[in-house]
């Protein structure tokens, strides 16, 4: 059997696809969620039953202390020596938020126009959805295909938390590959081979309570403080990163794409520059009572050629300057930035896998990720990783997401050219 026969197998199986991926999104595995961890569950053993019907080997990795389960599959194929590559995607979604706010039932898998709706179509039940079911044909068709190596495949339950049930996973050695590629939605021609990390931070701000008819002349306000806080870390903006050199070609590819294809060349900034977002604040008890403390959390981005200890320490000073009695904490582990350079095998397999698919009318080349993903924790442990994977991207964390179904085919057919092009090198 030849690829082109692969992609005809999976265009005339596409309904199969498009159903597996609707059937994902029914179950609502939205973290954090009261049932997030019986609906996670569910979401596992869904796709562990879907790929042991295909004759993949499955392994539940369980944490006791919060009850989340990591399925590590295989698919032995001609069981020939060989590279071991990886698929990889997350079962868990953002929340779905006021449900008055979507113009369809946000669980209801529905197809509608030709495109999948629910939370998680893009991000990224889709995409998942196409990993697994090729996974599945490769496991059918190794022998014919004349594949080397093994296929293992990564089902991730917190990514939307930092991914840690996978970072343990690789770190006690009990997932290994040579290269890895993760379903996340990317730009159809765009793979992300690289990326920024979080160096989330909880701040802590004290103030000394009281009457709130006695503000400002007594008491102080802990949220009058954070407020201080927040405008002081505005100033995060201004530090800059000199990135290394090998980076050159990936940062004018991705400089051009944010300035022509997303038509904002002021995006290319983030490159180079940490991101600074207060996403939580939270204090005091009542509105007629001064606060007596003020929690913030926030959200930055550590750009290529900077250390996220130095943001921090850079942040520390910055808050402590107008809050010295502060307590700042990190919220996730610090993980460099990373990337994976063009012209590694996975990489050069994915591109060439896209331009098949795709056509050569418009030019393929891999960009580098000003968010963050599950792919920092698999190149920390040497493993080539690659982005790519069908999505509406305006859509991710928003009302009405929605993914078309010719890009979950297509992505499919993607990774099937992917996996058989790397497992035959």
């Amino acid at each position: 059997m030849s690829i082109r026969m692969i992609r005809q197998l999976i265009r005339s199986r596409q309904q199969e696809l498009v159903e597996l991926a609707a059937s994902f999104i029914r179950i609502p595995s939205e973290n954090p969620s009261p049932e997030f961890k019986k609906w996670s569950a569910e979401m596992g053993h869904h796709i562990s039953r879907y790929l042991a019907s295909k004759r993949l080997s499955i392994n539940e990795h369980r944490r006791s202390r919060n009850g989340l389960v990591t399925m590590v599959c295989d698919a032995a194929l001609t069981r020939r020596p060989g590279p071991r590559l990886l698929f990889c995607g997350h079962t868990d979604v953002v929340p779905a938020g006021n449900r008055s706010h979507w113009s369809f039932d946000p669980f209801s898998g529905e197809v509608r126009s030709g495109m999948l709706l629910g939370r998680g179509a893009t991000d990224m039940k889709g995409g998942l959805a196409a990993l697994i079911f090729v996974a599945g044909l490769l496991q059918e068709f190794a022998p014919t295909l004349n594949l080397k190596g093994s296929l293992g495949v990564i089902i991730s339950p917190d990514e939307e938390n930092g991914g840690f049930e996978v970072a343990s996973l690789l770190a006690q050695g009990l997932i290994k590959g040579d290269a890895c590629l993760i379903g996340e939605p990317t730009y159809r021609r765009h793979p992300n081979v690289g990326e920024k990390t979080m160096a989330f931070m909880r701040l802590t701000i004290p103030g000394r309570p009281g009457h709130g008819s006695m503000q400002p002349l007594s008491g102080i306000s802990a949220v009058r403080r954070g407020a201080d806080v927040i405008e002081a870390l505005t100033k995060l903006w201004e530090l800059k990163a000199t990135p290394p050199s090998e980076l050159g070609q990936l940062l004018y590819n991705t400089e051009w794409f944010l300035s022509h294809q997303q038509g904002n060349p002021l995006l290319s900034q983030l490159l180079y520059r940490p991101s600074y977002n207060p996403g939580i604040i939270q204090g005091g008890t009542k509105v007629n009572v001064i606060a007596d403390e003020c929690i913030i959390e926030v959200d930055t981005r550590v750009p290529f050629g900077m250390k996220p200890e130095f943001l921090l320490q850079v942040a520390s000073n910055l808050v402590r300057a107008v809050a010295p009695d502060a307590v700042i904490e990190p919220m996730v582990s610090l993980i460099d930035p990373n990337w994976t350079l063009q012209n590694r095998p996975i990489v050069r397999a994915t591109e060439l896998g896209i331009q098949h698919v795709l056509g050569k009318e418009e030019p393929v080349f891999s960009i580098l990720l000003i968010g963050s993903s599950d792919a920092s924790h698999f190149r920390r442990h040497g493993i080539d990783t690659i982005l790519y994977g069908p999505g509406i991207q305006h859509t991710i964390h928003g009302y009405d997401e929605r993914v078309s179904v010719e890009n979950i085919v297509e992505s499919a057919e993607i990774y099937a050219e992917t996996a058989i092009r790397y497992l035959m090198s």
